[in-house]
């Protein structure tokens, strides 16, 4: 039998407000329009990405970023009310041995930026 290759893609962020975004318990909802978010995902590269496990110290390596790309185009379908809209960061990461039997068994579904940001308020005129 083959080596499995795990590699997981997935949307890392979307691009602008999305109902699917939950308000923070301050009330606002953090996202960051294709602009800022294209930003982002061209810094993390240029830093060296790294990748965690649940956002927890000490899990580094668990993965290695193979691929990451802004989606340009129409709107694509994957099924199970999942889309990838233009603009949204995907990234692509071939994970670690432990990671990949999490993946497996359904403790890892997604994928979510660390970072820091300052918050801005839109005003509406």
């Amino acid at each position: 039998m083959p080596e499995e290759q795990r590699f997981l893609l997935g949307i890392a962020y979307r691009a602008g407000a999305h109902p699917d975004i939950a308000r923070g318990v301050d009330g606002g909802r953090d996202y960051f329009t294709k602009a800022e978010l294209e930003k982002a995902a061209w810094s993390f590269l240029r830093s060296g990405p790294r990748v965690n496990a649940f956002h927890v110290d000490g899990t580094e390596g668990c993965a290695t970023v193979v691929e990451s790309s802004i989606h340009r185009g129409p709107d694509w379908d994957l099924g199970e009310g999942l889309v990838v809209k233009d603009g949204d960061w995907l990234v692509g990461c071939v994970l670690d041995e432990k990671a990949w039997q999490l993946y497996k068994a359904g403790k890892i579904n997604g994928l979510s930026p660390q970072g820091s940001a300052k918050r801005r308020r839109i005003v509406k005129e």
